[in-house]
């Protein structure tokens, strides 16, 4: 294992299906974790209706706060993560890389993804990210931002809840771009190809090749 702290980021709560990860170029100097107020699965009521408590297990959601810097001055013999290679990379090119990983939603499940933090071999930690900023710290003679200090906040989850592992169910309808196919299309929403013929057929096609730009495609839910 690595000895910077890695942020991974997966499609669904399985934390099977990566988008992708992002590792820190200078470590945090402090994480914080708080533990909250236990929560009952669920609430019934007798025949005289009091209340009943459940004898399920209580969960009690943990929190992780952190922030570190990014830092492309060129004090830090490597590069921030996402930067590429190319002359024109710069700073904002390694947030907008950690922001596809962690906190854009994932098209296909209606919903931000699920991050795990890794760092060696004995500390991890998973969950979504329940609040982000960054603040620019540091700019060249022409406002190119070259470091920054980077906040999140994540949280976890209850592994018993199955509504984290269902498949997508709501019915989209998104504009057809220029380069879209139903393949394509399929990978996207579906994060899998073989409904091509399905959703083809679905929708009328005539072609799998040629959508009409500026169209829409219904995209069904997976049943």
């Amino acid at each position: 294992m690595g000895k910077y702290l890695i942020i991974t980021g997966y499609k669904k709560a399985d934390f099977l299906s990566k988008i992708g990860s992002y590792k820190l170029q200078l470590n945090p100097t402090e994480i914080s974790i708080g533990i909250g107020d236990p929560e009952t699965k669920k609430v019934e009521k007798d025949a005289f209706g009091n209340v009943i408590i459940s004898l399920a297990p209580l969960y009690r959601q943990r929190t992780l706060d952190l922030n570190f810097t990014i830092d492309n001055t060129g004090a830090i013999p490597n590069k921030p993560n996402g930067m590429g290679s190319s002359y024109s990379a710069n700073l904002v090119d390694s947030i907008k890389s950690l922001e596809e990983i962690a906190i854009d939603d994932v098209v296909s499940e209606h919903r931000p993804p699920f991050v795990r933090l890794s760092w060696g071999t004995k500390f991890t930690f998973s969950g979504t990210v329940s609040s982000y900023k960054y603040n620019y710290t540091f700019f060249n003679a022409y406002g190119t931002p070259l470091r920054a200090v980077v906040t999140m906040q994540i949280k976890d989850f209850d592994k018993n809840d199955a509504s984290l592992f269902q498949s997508p169910d709501i019915t989209k309808m998104p504009v057809i771009k220029d380069g879209d196919t139903i393949v394509k299309l399929c990978e996207e929403y579906y994060d899998d190809k073989k409904y091509y013929i399905k959703l083809a057929e679905f929708n009328s096609l005539s072609s799998f090749r040629n959508l009409k730009h500026g169209g829409q495609l219904e995209i069904p839910p997976i049943k």
